[in-house]
């Protein structure tokens, strides 16, 4: 496997780790004057999140090369993952509850990202 790719994938995805979890210290640490309990759990999943990204891009730098095929296959099923992710953040979105549609709001928005960010890397992998 080309090493660029999996150390430009892991790189990005502990930046995005690192500024979800950041975002959200912030967000929890200067609430919102309005709508706190629904800023409350978006900031709070966001980060979830980012500890979970940061903990799979640590994870990839314990990892050993690994081949292009198993690479894109991980990326095919992220990125129906993804997809999954977007669904569950509209429901939740929608819900009447103020923390569920924070929730739903973070987790749309880190699968937008993720679905993004899986979806570059797949294309990439084809072209080296």
């Amino acid at each position: 496997m080309e090493p660029p790719i999996l150390l430009h994938l892991t790189i990005g995805l502990i930046a995005w780790a690192f500024l979800s979890m950041g975002a959200a210290v912030a967000g929890l640490y200067f609430p919102a004057k309005a709508n706190t309990e629904c800023w409350r759990g978006f900031w709070f999943m966001n980060a979830i999140w980012g500890l979970i990204d940061g903990l799979i891009g640590w994870a990839n730098l314990l990892t050993g090369p690994v081949e292009m095929e198993f690479l894109r296959k991980i990326l095919m099923v992220n990125s129906g993952l993804d997809l999954a992710y977007i669904t569950t953040g509209i429901i939740l979105a929608t819900r009447q509850k103020p923390l569920l549609k924070g929730f739903g709001w973070a987790v749309l928005i880190q699968g937008l990202f993720l679905l993004i960010f899986d979806l570059s890397f797949l294309g990439w992998s084809y072209r080296v």
